[in-house]
């Protein structure tokens, strides 16, 4: 028969040696960045964040690159320092304490999952507690992601979408038995007879311990161990309180089958801090939060979730807040960019910058003539904008110096006035002139009483901050002109903040340092008495010894040389701390650098989800902005309403039980004010809607069911 013969009817297809190219990439670029790529004001925000998130991401590495060593070296030399005949049913296991951050633990697992197929073994299965409900579903999604590993290495840039991956074994069919033969089979065929290649361990990990039901992990854990003699399994359990939480989940029979190595993960406040202080309480961006607005991301992350991830994200937003619409942020860049931003600048974006808080104080500091110039010249406004914006960039250095160094030298003083971390600090000296407040003084005295060796130390370790500040600052470059299209002047040289000040500082800091250690610390005292007085050892009556002791309180003491030098070095400090911590709100065009807006973030990263749903369920024209829900006043009821919204409404108006018959009755009478009470109430229509607008209030938890009265519900909110 012809081969384009059939009994049936049929297309017949000849390709004719023809190939189907590559479908081509497209570069995907979502709705914000097509509409905002070329805004000078997006341009300068996406510089600021990119490298925000370059330097996150080192921080990240570097912060976790030792544990996640320490945990991959586990795993590789287990199974080559033993053998699957010593074990006897014991599985080895390590336990990684993460803490509470949870929505940190993501990146962290990622991660330890990428180094661990980079460096140990390819068979790698991930399973969290949402994918184990049942004993079945856990070991199949075990083995399956064991088996199908090569899936997940796959699906990258590289993939071709005309290519089909075949699936090895069907999920159904994944058991351990499965898993046994397959891995029987893979190191039969990657190991040559001649050379016995050390096996290749078979991971699971576990991120989310706390969250699987102990039952089926006791399951689990005993039908591994029936197999540790033949399969080189190892677990990884991802632990969020402490060990103990392991060892109450399972009972001694099951953690005896565990081999248990512990390993700990910074906590999450000190990771925090790490990101703050070496990320963005420094001058590498150009965009900074104000006092208030970095107490506020901070009190978010100590009181709701511990999470860095989210505080970075937080942060975000504040820069998107910041930037998004306002080209007059585009001054918010490096220097080296700040001439090219003050070109591009129009005639409304100079007026915007007029509008500034910040320029009027500096406004009335001028005279008359330069008052009109800095009003009708632009390009004199623009000079003077260049030089301010510079000055800005200075006082940014030396203020997150003077941070770091008050913090070095009030860390270790008694009752923590003012805090013992930099974000403490910052927020209070952000805030407020703090060289002016009583705790700034109390500090400075304390700081008087300190030894000779703890004084030595300290001032040591602000040698190290100001070191690193220099080493951070580019070397000192001649300034450049002015972005003036006519007339072409020189910008003086800051002379009183900056790299000059800096180095003034740490020239200070050296000279006190070797005087302080050169210091001797001995007192002399000078008392004047008499000879008849000195010479008697024996007080003949309780008045010459009342004498004696009212004229040894009367001693001058004479200052060593180490206090005269530490007062010295106390004065000095004080006018350092005068000069560099004022707060940024007294700068000029503060505004362009610093994001103030702290109320309207509020809102939007404090979530009130109670406030939320009253606003939604009393006044759904809030959310809804339709005509029909438009109410005179919020106590209000009508028909075209929502039912959940009306049932709301309705339940408001009752004690703390509730009749779901004269619910019922109330609910029918909005809805079919002309029926009659018998007939509407009656009608199945609206029995449903009925049924269903009590049904989403009880998911709500606004009622619940009550147990004395069946016909009875009960309020839970008032």
């Amino acid at each position: 028969m012809d081969p384009t013969v059939s009994v049936s009817k049929g297309v017949f297809l000849f390709p004719n040696g023809f190939k189907k190219g590559k479908p081509k990439k497209h570069s995907k670029k979502n709705l914000f960045e097509s509409m905002f790529t070329k805004e000078p004001w997006y341009v300068t925000y996406n510089q600021n964040w990119q490298l925000i998130k370059s330097q996150i991401k080192a921080l990240q590495e570097q912060t976790y690159s030792i544990l996640l060593n320490d945990i991959v070296n586990h795993v590789g030399k287990f199974y080559e320092e033993n053998d699957l005949s010593s074990l006897e049913g014991i599985i080895p296991s390590a336990t990684l304490l993460t803490g509470v951050n949870q929505p940190d633990h993501i990146n962290q697992f990622k991660a330890l999952v990428n180094r661990i197929k980079e460096n140990v073994t390819s068979y790698v299965a991930l399973i969290n507690s949402q994918d184990a409900t049942t004993i079945k579903h856990l070991v199949e999604n075990a083995v399956w992601q064991l088996i199908n590993r090569t899936q997940d290495d796959v699906i990258d840039d590289s993939f071709d979408m005309n290519t089909t991956i075949k699936t090895k074994v069907k999920k159904s069919h994944c058991t351990m038995k499965t898993l046994k033969k397959w891995y029987e089979e893979q190191e039969a065929t990657q190991s040559p007879r001649k050379f016995v290649k050390p096996l290749q361990p078979l991971v699971i990990i576990m991120p989310d311990f706390e969250s699987f039901n102990s039952n089926i992990l006791q399951d689990f854990i005993m039908i591994l161990s029936s197999y540790i003699s033949s399969l080189p399994l190892l677990l990884i359990f991802g632990v969020a309180t402490s060990v103990s939480a392991l060892h109450k989940s399972l009972p001694y029979n099951v953690s005896a089958k565990l081999l248990i190595k512990v390993f700990h993960s910074p906590p999450s406040h000190i990771y925090m801090n790490e990101v703050l202080e070496n990320i963005f309480l420094t001058h590498t961006s150009s965009f900074h939060l104000s006092g208030k607005a970095f107490e506020l991301l901070t009190d978010v992350f100590l009181f709701y979730d511990f999470s860095v991830t989210g505080i970075i994200q937080s942060i975000k937003y504040c820069m998107m807040e910041h930037f998004y619409g306002n080209n007059i942020k585009s001054l918010c860049c490096q220097k080296d960019d700040l001439d090219e931003a003050i070109v591009n600048l129009s005639k409304d974006d100079l007026e915007n910058i007029r509008r500034l808080m910040s320029f009027r104080p500096f406004l009335e500091a001028k005279d008359c003539r330069t008052k009109i110039k800095l009003f009708e010249d632009d390009n004199y406004f623009k000079e003077v904008l260049f030089k301010e914006i510079n000055k800005l960039h200075d006082y940014t250095v030396v203020f997150y110096l003077c941070v770091r160094l008050f913090a070095a030298f009030t860390k270790d003083l008694p009752k923590n006035i003012l805090g013992k971390t930099v974000r403490e600090i910052y927020t209070k000296c952000a805030t407020e002139s703090i060289s002016s407040t009583p705790a700034f003084k109390e500090c400075m005295q304390l700081i008087k009483f300190q030894s000779q060796m703890k004084l030595i130390e300290t001032i040591k370790n602000a040698l190290k901050e100001v070191n690193a500040s220099l080493q951070a600052i580019s070397p000192l470059k001649p300034l450049r002109l002015s972005p003036m299209k006519n007339k072409v002047t020189e910008i003086p040289k800051e002379t009183d903040l900056g790299k000059d000040f800096i180095e003034n500082t740490r020239v200070h800091l050296l000279m006190f340092l070797r005087q302080i250690e050169k210091a001797r610390n001995e007192a002399t005292t000078q008392i004047s008495m008499e000879k008849e007085e000195v010479s008697e050892n024996i007080v003949s009556s309780r008045a010459k010894l009342k004498e004696k002791l009212l004229k040894a309180t009367k001693v001058e003491k004479v200052e060593s040389e180490y206090e005269m030098v530490r007062s010295r070095f106390v004065s000095y400090l004080e006018e350092v701390f005068y000069k560099g911590l004022q707060p940024p709100h007294t700068r000029p065009f503060y505004e362009i650098m610093f994001f103030t807006d702290v109320q309207n973030i509020k809102k939007q990263i404090v979530g009130s989800p109670r406030g939320a749903l009253h606003t939604a369920l009393s006044n759904p024209v809030y959310y809804l902005q339709c005509n029909c829900c438009h109410l005179p006043s919020t106590d209000s009821v009508s028909d075209t309403l929502p039912d959940v919204s009306l049932a709301y409404k309705l339940h408001r108006e009752c004690g703390k039980h509730i009749n779901l018959y004269d619910w019922l009755q109330a609910f029918a009478a909005v809805l079919r004010p002309d029926h009659d009470d018998d007939d509407r109430s009656e009608d199945p229509v609206i029995q449903a809607r009925f049924t269903r607008a009590v049904s989403e209030l009880q998911f709500l938890g606004f009622i619940k069911s009550s147990k004395r009265k069946t016909d009875h519900v009960m309020r839970l909110t008032w």
